[in-house]
């Protein structure tokens, strides 16, 4: 891990040592997987199914990354997948980090799906040579997936109040 700039004096800081526990337990996860690609969707559904989902977040020590995988064990998308990307790491599996949106929300109004903050999502990418792609996983357990299969009136009427911003937007503005 390399040294980083300090903000208020200019000054490099030291190197942050990875906590051995991290790589052992990635080892341990991984330890009946054969292939890189089995180490990935071992250590997806290690997190997946062993942690929780939340964005009351409790992590506050000086090493975030391990408070949550020994400590805390719950976090939101980016605990989840910073430890994915940094297991994979030591395990030599290249591996980076996605920041995106979940797909939002279809609306059979205006044929259109609207992507609000919430959608905000981060999930893992790791490269396999010898297929030479990159793979997507998200270790993040499905409670911090939106579910857009929830409707009733006020679904409903959010969707008409969308079509209708879209439709001010498109004819007026």
């Amino acid at each position: 891990i390399v040294g980083e700039e300090s903000a208020d004096d200019g000054n490099v800081e030291k190197p942050r040592k990875l906590d051995p526990r991290i790589t052992q337990l990635a080892r341990e996860i991984t330890r009946n997987a054969p292939t890189a690609y089995d180490k990935a969707k071992a250590i997806e559904s290690y997190l997946k199914t062993n942690f929780r989902y939340t964005l009351d977040i409790s992590i506050s020590g000086g090493d975030p990354l391990a408070e949550f995988l020994f400590d805390v064990r719950e976090g939101h998308c980016e605990y989840f997948a910073t430890a994915m990307v940094i297991m994979l790491w030591t395990l030599d599996i290249p591996a980076r980090i996605v920041n995106g949106f979940q797909m939002g929300e279809y609306n059979d109004l205006n044929n259109l799906y609207t992507v609000r903050d919430s959608d905000a999502h981060s999930w893992v990418e790791a490269y396999f040579p010898r297929s030479q792609a990159w793979v997507e996983f998200d270790p993040t357990p499905a409670s911090g997936i939106t579910d857009y299969s929830q409707g009733g009136l006020l679904s409903r009427l959010r969707k008409y109040m969308d079509a209708m911003e879209v439709f001010w937007l498109d004819y007026f503005v």
